[in-house]
């Protein structure tokens, strides 16, 4: 089970979660969420049956807390080392390690680092650092770098939705710094250097050179960009990753100074780019189980045939104490990119649509444009103390401009799916996705969903 300990560049210790104190039932919320908790939460239910063994197992056999302690290090447990697997289709399935370390360099820093190697012989690597509370607690610095060597990379060509792969060897530095402003609120400023380094693909595949605009694009070229942002952010989250409420505001202008490339220039583009989280609780009691209350429920499942487990999980017999356990959680994104000349900012410029930005049963980028934006909803329940249910619906849109959105551009996703957490610490989750009636995406990451 160490496979799912996985992606936590912000986890320093699992504690157990305090009791929420919640306020009286509102009615408006009670009403929107009759559905929900009647008629969609029982089906999702039923449909995750086949789960419910293993998650059982973990739950009762304290694997989490094992895990955890199996992976970490230090007198004060500020080292963790361990595996990630990514399994997903085709080249993209991956396995590696990774290697979180606080306090590291100095007082309230830490870094991580994780390289991963894909069936196809590719790899990257990702490598952050950040130091907090500098001169006293207002400020923070860090750097963001990442590099790939990537044979079959890919994109979609933003007119005729048409794929076509590239050899990636780009590096990537991000140095960022920032401070608080007032309460959850901060101001951060970064200066990027891209350096994108794209030829053929290993494998053999149609080139880009046939669409008329691939040279000003930059498509199998080699170039640089500077990006140049500010962003003003916003978090008060109760917790990293198992929020019951609160939000997560981000709203940032970027402009990207772009090299020569196949004899021009003229490149450069700005972005605009906006983000809202906001997590709400629903019922009369704490999202999260106490240590006494998922202690009895283990000694409940100790003994526990099979089949008695399903039939502790029937929906018929779920109980209102579970039915009260509620979080419902809504996602507002968008980002428009604009050239400064029409036609010329490459390739990489383009806004992405898919994955969890936010279409999950697309692959990220499966859509690509000068604006996108989507809307997602995901409500969810714990079904263990360390594992949640979910259940999800997402609209995406994308154009070339606010007066040219079409609802022909307009795209849906749903789906459903478990999570495993601690409040800070993410581990994995499991979903499936569905696009209208003609596609279906089975998704098993150590990506949280809206990061």
């Amino acid at each position: 089970m160490l496979f799912l300990l996985a992606f936590c560049a912000s986890a320093q210790e699992v504690k157990d979660s305090s009791i929420v104190n919640i306020e009286p039932k509102n009615l408006v919320l009670s009403i929107v969420s009759w559905p929900f908790v009647y008629i969609v939460q029982p089906t999702v239910e039923f449909l995750i049956y086949p789960v419910i063994p293993p998650l059982i197992y973990v739950s009762r056999e304290n694997l989490i807390e094992k895990g955890y302690n199996i992976i970490t290090f230090g007198e004060n447990k500020q080292i963790m080392f361990y595996p990630v697997i990514n399994a997903k289709m085709g080249s993209q399935a991956s396995i590696g390690f990774a290697y979180w370390h606080s306090n590291i360099l100095l007082n309230n820093d830490n870094m991580f680092f994780s390289p991963h190697l894909y069936v196809n012989s590719d790899w990257d690597a990702a490598l952050r650092y950040k130091k907090k509370e500098v001169l006293g607690k207002s400020i923070y610095w860090g750097v963001n770098s990442s590099y790939r060597e990537d044979g079959d990379n890919s994109f979609r060509a933003t007119k005729t939705g048409r794929a076509y792969s590239y050899a990636d060897s780009s590096v990537f530095s991000n140095p960022f710094i920032g401070f608080d402003l007032y309460k959850n609120w901060s101001l951060e400023f970064s200066a990027a250097f891209n350096f994108y380094r794209f030829d053929l693909p290993n494998l053999d595949d149609d080139t880009f050179e046939y669409e008329p605009e691939a040279n000003s694009r930059g498509f199998y070229q080699d170039y640089q960009a500077y990006p140049l942002t500010v962003s003003l952010l916003h978090n008060s989250l109760d917790e990293p990753y198992a929020a019951t409420r609160g939000s997560q505001f981000s709203l940032g202008y970027t402009y990207v100074p772009v090299s020569r490339y196949n004899g021009t220039k003229d490149h450069n583009y700005h972005v605009i780019e906006g983000r809202l989280v906001n997590y709400t609780l629903l019922g009369n009691r704490s999202y999260a189980m106490t240590v006494a209350e998922s202690n009895a429920s283990r000694e409940r499942l100790m003994n526990l045939t099979f089949a008695e487990a399903i039939e502790v999980f029937n929906p018929i017999n779920i109980k209102e104490e579970i039915l009260d356990r509620r979080v419902f959680i809504t996602q507002l994104r968008m980002r428009y990119m604009l050239e400064e000349s029409e036609g010329k900012a490459p390739f990489t410029a383009m806004s992405r649509l898919g994955g969890n930005f936010p279409l999950r049963a697309y692959v990220d980028g499966y859509f690509t444009a000068p604006l996108v934006a989507g809307i997602s909803a995901e409500y969810r329940w714990p079904i263990d103390r360390f594992a949640d249910a979910v259940i999800f619906n997402e609209y995406g849109i994308y154009g070339d401009d606010f007066s040219n959105l079409s609802t022909a551009n307009i795209r849906n996703s749903y789906g459903l799916g478990f999570r495993v957490r601690t409040p800070k610490l993410f581990i994995t989750r499991f979903a499936v996705a569905f696009h209208g009636l003609h596609g279906v995406t089975f998704i098993l990451t150590t990506r949280p969903e809206f990061n």
